[in-house]
């Protein structure tokens, strides 16, 4: 199977698990927190281990991880309700350096758009009210 028909693939899946509802986490890949959630660190792992086949890059400048570029921050996103799985994407070190905050959000929008099309991002401090 293709990387391009397996990503598909793989959205298609999680689309499926998801319902329509997600959470999102942005870290960093040293963050202690992903210690403490093993279903975002399995899945930071699966990330690792893959990526000279599936080759991902970051959302913002298209760098490739499979080549020279490094994560320095990453993306996931679970379903709201008993999640199984987690998607993962990650921004390269020189975008999260440079970009301002405000880019980075675009881009992560652009990303999760992709995995709930149509999908509204809340703020839960909004939302609870």
């Amino acid at each position: 199977m293709s990387n391009r028909h397996q990503r598909r693939a793989d959205l298609r899946a999680f689309r499926r698990k998801a319902s329509g509802a997600v959470l999102t986490y942005l870290v960093s890949p040293d963050d202690s927190a992903l210690d403490h959630y093993p279903l975002l660190g399995n899945a930071l792992a699966f990330w690792r281990s893959t990526i000279q086949q599936r080759q991902p890059f970051c959302p913002a400048c298209r760098a490739s991880f499979a080549e020279e570029a490094q994560p320095a921050a990453f993306l996931f996103a679970t379903a709201a309700i008993a999640p199984t799985s987690a998607s993962v994407s990650a921004f390269c070190m020189a975008c999260w350096n440079d970009l301002p905050p405000a880019m980075i959000e675009r881009e992560a929008t652009r990303v999760l758009q992709q995995v709930i099309p149509g999908g509204r991002f809340l703020d839960p401090c909004e939302a609870r009210r």
